[in-house]
C-alpha cells in the first residue's frame, strides 16, 4: 500500500514548512493543496495510506472524506485547532503551530502505526533482529564501517539493512531514525554517552 501526506491549508509558508520538516523524516509523496476542493481531483485514488493534515473542516467536505476512504486508509489530523467537535469528519490529532518537529514525526508516524493493519500482520514488514541491531548502531551515531566491524559483517551487508529499514519504517534521515530507535525502545537515552556521540 503506498503511502501519501496530504496538507491542505492556505498559508503556503505553512504547507512548505510542513513539508520540509515531514521530507527531513519520511520518504514518502507529499502533496500541498491550498483548498479542500483540490482533493476532488484524487477521489479515484486506489490502495493508499494517506494522512490529511488539513486546515479547515467542514460538513460539505465529508463526501470527499467518505469517498476516499471507500478505496483507502485515510488518517485525518487537524491544523490550528480548527475542527469542530461536532463535525462527522474524526480527526485523528492535531496540530498547531507550536507543534516541534519530533512531536509532527511522532503524531504521523503513529497514525501510519495505528491505521496500517495490514503491513503490521506481515512479518516481513518488521524489522528483524539483525536490522534493529544496525538502527541501534546507527542511531549512536556509527559509521557502515563500525557497524560492520562491531556485527562481524562486510559492508555492503550494513547498506542492505540500512537500505531495508528506511523502506520499512518510511523514514529516510539519521535524526529520524534516531527518533524512531528512541521511540522502540531500541536505544536507552539514559545509558548514551554524550561523548561517545561526538
Amino acid at each position: 500500500m503506498n503511502k501519501l501526506i496530504i496538507i491542505i491549508h492556505t498559508s503556503e509558508i505553512i504547507r512548505k514548512g510542513l513539508t520540509a520538516i515531514l521530507r527531513s523524516f519520511f520518504t514518502t509523496e507529499i502533496l500541498q493543496l491550498e483548498n479542500i476542493n483540490d482533493l476532488h481531483s484524487y477521489k479515484e485514488m486506489k490502495n493508499h495510506s494517506l494522512i490529511i493534515i488539513l486546515q479547515n473542516s467542514s460538513e460539505n467536505s465529508c463526501d470527499i472524506f467518505l469517498n476516499l476512504k471507500k478505496n483507502n486508509q485515510v488518517k485525518l489530523i487537524d491544523f490550528n485547532g480548527t475542527h469542530s467537535k461536532n463535525s462527522t469528519i474524526n480527526c485523528e490529532r492535531s496540530l498547531s503551530l507550536d507543534t516541534t518537529a519530533l512531536e509532527i514525526q511522532e503524531i504521523i508516524a503513529n497514525c501510519w502505526k495505528a491505521g496500517d493493519k495490514t503491513t503490521r500482520m506481515l512479518e516481513s514488514d518488521e524489522l528483524t533482529t539483525r536490522e534493529k541491531e544496525v538502527l541501534r548502531l546507527v542511531a549512536l551515531g556509527h559509521s557502515n564501517k563500525i557497524i560492520a566491524d562491531k556485527l562481524f559483517i562486510s559492508i555492503h551487508t550494513v547498506i542492505s539493512h540500512r537500505k531495508n529499514i528506511s523502506e520499512k519504517t518510511g523514514i529516510k534521515s539519521i535524526s529520524g531514525l534516531t527518533v524512531y530507535a528512541i521511540l522502540n525502545n531500541l536505544i536507552d537515552t539514559n545509558s548514551i554517552n554524550p561523548g561517545d556521540l561526538i
